[in-house]
């Protein structure tokens, strides 16, 4: 693997990612424990502990062809993570060989992530084997990416942030013993990525907070509980006035009435959660003071235990 980075940084702006290179890193990594190291397979295959069946033998040289297409069409218009991401993902995905599927990924995966960077990355301990010592995100990364790609979108952005973490963390070794101002820049140059891919998650983190918080989800989740409860008011008048519900729009009726009360409370709740405080008059109806921060609850959970309280 390094020799290969070390020979695409050669000429990172022509890098092109082949499938024979896909190949030569599976036939290294277990030329001595498997006779059809470096070839892809060709008999069905099981991941054990996933619910992903990958493709069929004869169509796994389609995929890779696509695989390798996506990522030098992409080469410039991509970020290095989502690059290096969505290989790690689509290479797992396809799970081409016999064995040492995982470990070929992450080496193909770690091969573009440098060669994109434009920088072999330094560091006692690399991705790849910080993924291997630690399997459980890399694993829920794939499968986020696998329910993504079940509805028809492409999300690979939970392998991104796993991936810039760990790359953060392989550079704090580097930082250490850079000295040389030439590793100097490469490595600033990386914290520039991994700070632009952390502020986007803030973002669009922060944009769903004041979403919530916003009087509109308020609305909204007080809108869908009155109407759940005028359906639900109509429907007890009728029944009084003899006018049974068909048996047949039954089911129809309780759908309704899940989807509209599920509503109102995931608007209320995510409101509740996003502001920190739940919109009940009737909560903020006490005469008991709590003089620490104007609150009117003795037993006000926001204000510290030894806070003075006095009752009126």
């Amino acid at each position: 693997m390094v020799g290969m980075i070390n020979e695409a940084l050669r000429n990172p702006r022509h890098f092109r990612l082949r499938p024979s290179s896909i190949q030569e890193l599976n036939r290294i990594s277990i030329k001595n424990i498997e006779v059809e190291a470096g070839r892809w397979r060709d008999v069905p295959i099981v991941i054990e502990g996933s619910r992903h069946q990958p493709p069929a033998a004869e169509d796994v040289p389609r995929y890779i062809d696509e695989l390798c297409e996506y990522v030098n069409e992409h080469w410039t218009d991509r970020s290095p993570f989502h690059l290096a991401a969505y290989v790690m993902w689509r290479l797992n995905w396809i799970h081409p060989f016999v064995d040492g599927n995982g470990r070929t990924t992450r080496a193909v995966s770690y091969y573009v992530l440098c060669a994109r960077l434009e920088f072999h990355m330094p560091g006692v301990m690399t991705v790849p084997e910080m993924i291997a010592q630690n399997k459980d995100p890399y694993y829920r990364a794939l499968e986020a990416a696998d329910g993504a790609a079940l509805t028809g979108s492409l999300d690979v952005s939970e392998m991104e942030y796993l991936l810039s973490d760990l790359l953060a963390k392989q550079m704090v070794y580097a930082l250490q013993r850079a000295e040389a101002p030439n590793l100097q820049n490469h490595v600033q140059e990386t914290k520039k990525e991994i700070a632009l891919l952390e502020k986007g998650r803030q973002n669009r983190t922060r944009h769903s907070s004041e979403v919530l918080a916003s009087s509109f989800a308020l609305k909204a989740g007080a809108g869908f509980g009155g109407l759940s409860l005028l359906f639900f008011m109509i429907l007890v008048i009728l029944s009084v006035g003899g006018h049974q519900v068909p048996r047949d729009a039954r089911y129809l009726v309780v759908i309704v009435l899940a989807l509209s009360g599920a509503l109102s409370a995931g608007f209320l709740g995510g409101n509740a959660s996003a502001r920190g405080v739940i919109p009940a008059t009737a909560a903020r109806a006490s005469t008991n003071d709590c003089i620490y921060r104007g609150h009117r609850r003795p037993d006000c959970i926001t204000c510290p235990r030894s806070a003075p309280v006095y009752v009126s």
